[in-house]
This record gives structure tokens, C-alpha cells and sequence, in this order.
């Protein structure tokens, strides 16, 4: 049965088939990745008639172009385990240099806000290692649903909160000492290139404007009144965008504007203080 299903995985063009169909195998059988490993080595590794069915249904959806994440429906990202849900941005590792940014600045007892928070990774990891109180905001009901539901699954319900919140009209409450976001960055001549996985997500999580700074713009402009004297602003960029953020950054009066590589040596994360 395996073989038959590792086939139909490479036969469809699945990136890395192997560990794919590990994940489903230990996903189904609700075990982890070394106790899959082992029953291998045993030949102990058997499914039910029902694990089966569903392994075989996880397969061919994978096969089809649904990204695995949306199957499982979670995605380990900072060493947590978040929950994820169709319409809601993947959590990628990348972001992961953007929570390390943050660390190494936020205080104890600082107040973040995070916009565009998609599962809620980024506010809720730096919340899990720095004693804070995070406000994640995002326009998608089902973003704010899947928010909502990793708040409480990793335990942070008494210093994080969910809102809705659209970043061209709303007002936030108060002001931070940091402002994060990961918005959409992807420009209209790159969401015409997008690949089978990624057309899955949700496009209003993508897509950018045209050039891809829509959000930059917007966020350093009419967020600096809610930024607290000396506090910081972050910014994940998109492939080439570190220079023009900066310069959004520079035009709206932030300084010390700085930048981190993430894991291909590609400048990731775009960063300044608000010095009034």
C-alpha cells in the first residue's frame, strides 16, 4: 500500500514525497516521527481498513495540490505546534528569523501588536519566551478563528488577544511598544507565477499591489502615532524588498533602520525604532 501511495505522490510532482508520506503515516497512526521510525525497523508499521482509508484520502488531496498543512490542519513553527485551517496563511520558517528579531528587543511586560496575523505564530512565539501582552489583529474571520484557537491550545489566553481589525480604516487601541506584521507582499506580476501549493492559500494573505508594498506603505505611515517613543517597528519582507522598506521606513521618520538575513542569506526582516 505504501509503495502504491509514494507512487502516486512522485507520479503528481509532490515536493519531497517521502517525508510527506511519513507525516501522514505518523499524523494517522498519532504517533511521532521516531516511533514511526522504529515500527518501520520492527516491521510493526500496520494501519486499520480505517487508517488506511484515511491515509489514502490525505494522499491523493496532497496529490491534487492541497498544501499538507491544510490536511493536517497544524504546522510546527518556534517549536510550537499551530493549528492551521484553509484561507489562512501557512506559517513558514522564514518568519521564524522575524520572531528572533523581536525577541531580542522586546521586554518584560511590553505591549505588541501584530497585524496581518494569520494563525497568530508570530505574536503568540514571542509571547511563549518573553512575558508580554500581544494583540493579534487580522481582516479574516478565519484567520481570527485560527488565532483564536492556537491562544488557547498553547496557553497564552491571559496575555494575548484576537481582534478584528482592518489596517486602511481601523484605529488600534492604545499604543505598543512594537508593532509586527508580516503582510502580504507578493506583487501582481508574481501571483501570476505562483506555485500549485501556494495558489491554495488564500490570495487576500498574498497579494500585496502591484508592486508589492501596499501594506509597507500603509502600516509605517498610519501606525507611527501607536508606536511608543523608542519602540520598534518589524517588518517581514518578500525577496528584494528590503531596500524599498527601508525607504518607506526612512520617508515616514523612523531611524536606526536595520535588516536580518534569514536562512538562504536573504535580507528577511526589515526593522526601525520610532524615536519622536
Amino acid at each position: 500500500m505504501l509503495s502504491d501511495l509514494l507512487s502516486l505522490l512522485i507520479n503528481n510532482g509532490v515536493d519531497d514525497p517521502e517525508t510527506t508520506l511519513d507525516v501522514f503515516c505518523a499524523y494517522v497512526l498519532g504517533i511521532d516521527y521516531s516511533q514511526l521510525r522504529l515500527r518501520r525497523i520492527t516491521k510493526t508499521l500496520t494501519f486499520s481498513p480505517e487508517q488506511q482509508e484515511t491515509l489514502r484520502s490525505f494522499v491523493l488531496r496532497r496529490a491534487d495540490g492541497e498544501p499538507l498543512e491544510y490536511i493536517t490542519g497544524e504546522r510546527d513553527f518556534y517549536g510550537f505546534t499551530f493549528r492551521c485551517r484553509k484561507n489562512v496563511l501557512i506559517p513558514r520558517n522564514d518568519t521564524e528569523i522575524l520572531v528572533d528579531a523581536v525577541s531580542e528587543a522586546v521586554r518584560d511586560g511590553d505591549r505588541l501588536l501584530d497585524l496581518c496575523t494569520g494563525t497568530g505564530c508570530i505574536g503568540i512565539s514571542v509571547s511563549k519566551i518573553k512575558n508580554i501582552n500581544a494583540v493579534l489583529a487580522d481582516i479574516s474571520d478565519d484567520a481570527l478563528s485560527c488565532a483564536r484557537e492556537n491562544i488557547e491550545s498553547l496557553g497564552v489566553s491571559d496575555r494575548v488577544m484576537a481582534v478584528k481589525h482592518n489596517i486602511f480604516t481601523d484605529s488600534p487601541d492604545g499604543v505598543f511598544d512594537i508593532i509586527t506584521s508580516n503582510p502580504p507582499y507578493i506583487t501582481a506580476e508574481e501571483m501570476k507565477e505562483l506555485s500549485a501549493d501556494v495558489k491554495n492559500e488564500p490570495s487576500l494573505a498574498l497579494f500585496g499591489g502591484e508592486d508589492g508594498l501596499d501594506f509597507y506603505r500603509t502600516i509605517a505611515a498610519r501606525y507611527r502615532p501607536f508606536i511608543k517613543n523608542g519602540g520598534y517597528i518589524f517588518f517581514e519582507v518578500g525577496y528584494r524588498q528590503s531596500a524599498d522598506v527601508a525607504s518607506i521606513l526612512e520617508k515616514n521618520g523612523y531611524t536606526n533602520i536595520k535588516t536580518k538575513k534569514d536562512y538562504n542569506n536573504t535580507e528577511r526582516v526589515v526593522y526601525a525604532r520610532n524615536s519622536l
